[in-house]
């Protein structure tokens, strides 16, 4: 029965390849294809010993390693003892036996599998799999006209790509000679049996086979199974989910897993996709892999401000981005060891101040540095401060008690100093701005902030500030110091006032 595909498929592939494709994939990175291809045909990948990928080119076999993080192939080598072993397509890697299974063409019109064995820095005991109802079929001739001899003679079929599953108990593989299939090439497997042969082959019903070729089987976990199905002359991947000891659905996978051309192997190895495509027009088959877009990243506008104190200093500006990790910190930090970390995702520009630093001289070199945790982005910016140093006027405290407008005993000892600070710019006009937490509705807290704010201005006026120079504006919880606060101090450290100056005359 031929699957029927709509558009819904590919939404449902979509989230389902989570379960088994790093979700990291889904932003900041380009399929394309890898250094080691080259002209010629590189296919049939498969995972092997010793953190290698196995893949042929024109019909003989390399093994190439996998970089450190795994997402790329590097070092290919071709292996002589491997082509001598007659590998025909993928190869099936037990790890705990050490030993792999293929195919090998033994004539036109047969294809079997193999097994062998790594012994001693070799590969050895290479032989031919017996499988249950497989093995040799009676001669057509009578047995008076065989003198007496009743001839037997192989099994000709064709089994290709075996795929391991089940630790090693079970193999998947592609055929299109086996008695009831599906229809063209279906994908089977067999499962081994106490004494070491193999049972007779299933097939894997049609949740995965079609009217179609489906081939290239490749099992992650017992938990997936990859596969290829050719539709209209073009090969496509599709993915399903197990269900007990068969399979759900096959589904379509998405873009850009799948192309307009024929797309028709993939492995995934800790997360990792690498599959075999024909997009690389011109250049034949090609394996593919994930590649991280190089992320740029931009500092801009950086000043360095005097505070109100006279002493410390604060370094602010600007970071613009692209492509960056979707979770993880974003670091500021200066070459004195003075850092910032803002959480993942932020929007791009993104304004930052490192406050605090200890200077106390007027012209002051610093080197910044902009970086994402996981070091996939970093840029340098060098500088050299002016002489005559901004002067700015910062000041964070306030911090009120949930759901109150009312100064705390601690803030209203706070309040003096900066009065006091407030003085020293005698023609400043200042912005009081009100803060809340992340708990109740953007409405409500956007009039408690505010409240909050006028509070502050009261009792700034009461110690003679001037009404005139001083602003009040509610920013409920959209300004949050502490993001995803949980405990009872981290709330406390977003229900704040901020007062800065607002008028740019003051130096």
């Amino acid at each position: 029965m031929k699957k029927i595909i709509v558009m819904l498929m590919t939404m449902v592939a979509a989230s389902t390849l989570s379960a088994a494709i790093s979700e990291k994939y889904n932003q900041g990175y380009d399929l394309k294809s890898l250094p080691l291809n080259t002209a010629k045909n590189e296919s049939n990948i498969s995972l092997f010993a010793d953190n290698q990928m196995l893949f042929l080119q024109n019909g003989k076999v390399y093994l190439a390693s996998f970089t450190e993080n795994q997402d790329s192939l590097v070092n290919p080598v071709r292996s002589k003892e491997l082509t001598n072993l007659g590998i025909k397509g993928n190869v099936a890697y037990d790890k705990a036996k050490n030993k792999i299974y293929f195919s090998v063409e033994e004539s036109s019109d047969c294809e079997w599998l193999y097994e062998a064995t790594f012994k001693k820095g070799k590969w050895t005991d290479i032989k031919r799999l017996e499988i249950e109802g497989m093995g040799k079929i009676r001669g057509n001739n009578a047995f008076m006209a065989n003198a007496g001899w009743s001839y037997l003679s192989k099994v000709k079929a064709v089994m290709q790509n075996p795929a391991i599953a089940k630790n090693g108990s079970r193999l998947y593989f592609t055929s299109s000679t086996l008695e009831n299939g599906v229809g063209g090439k279906d994908i089977w497997y067999i499962d081994i049996k106490s004494d070491e042969t193999w049972a007779k082959p299933v097939n894997a019903g049609e949740t995965i086979n079609t009217s179609s070729d489906e081939d290239f089987a490749f099992v992650e976990n017992d938990e997936n199974i990859y596969y290829s199905s050719n539709e209209s002359g073009v090969t496509h991947l599709y993915m399903a989910q197990a269900s007990g000891n068969t399979w759900k659905n096959g589904e379509l996978m998405p873009e850009p897993y799948n192309s307009a051309v024929n797309d028709y192997s993939i492995v995934v190895t800790n997360g990792t996709p690498y599959l075999v495509t024909d997009r690389n027009t011109g250049k034949g088959s090609d394996i593919y892999a994930f590649v991280a877009r190089p992320c740029e990243i931009t500092l801009s506008a950086i000043e360095v401000i005097q505070e109100f104190t006279g002493g410390a200093y604060a370094i602010a500006g600007s970071v613009q981005f692209k492509d960056a990790p979707a979770k993880g910190e974003l670091l500021i930090a200066d070459n004195k060891g003075m850092t910032q970390k803002y959480s993942l995702p932020l929007e791009s520009p993104f304004k930052f101040q490192i406050d605090n630093l200890d200077c106390d001289q007027d012209t002051i070199t610093k080197i910044v540095t902009a970086s994402f945790t996981d070091g996939k982005c970093k840029s340098e910016s060098s500088y050299v401060a002016p002489a005559e140093i901004k002067r700015d006027f910062y000041w964070v405290d306030f911090m009120f008690e949930f759901d109150k407008a009312e100064l705390t005993e601690q803030s209203k000892a706070d309040m003096e100093r900066l009065a006091v600070e407030m003085r020293k710019f005698p023609d400043a006009k200042f912005e009081i701005a009100g803060y809340a937490d992340a708990r109740g509705s953007d409405a409500y807290n956007d009039r408690l902030s505010e409240r909050r704010a006028k509070a502050v201005k009261a009792a700034l006026i009461e110690k003679g500030l001037k009404a005139e120079n001083l602003t009040i504006i509610g920013k409920g919880k959209r300004f949050l110091h502490v993001r995803d606060a949980e405990t009872d101090a981290q709330h406390a450290q977003n229900r704040r006032v901020e007062v800065r100056i607002i008028n740019t005359e003051n130096k």
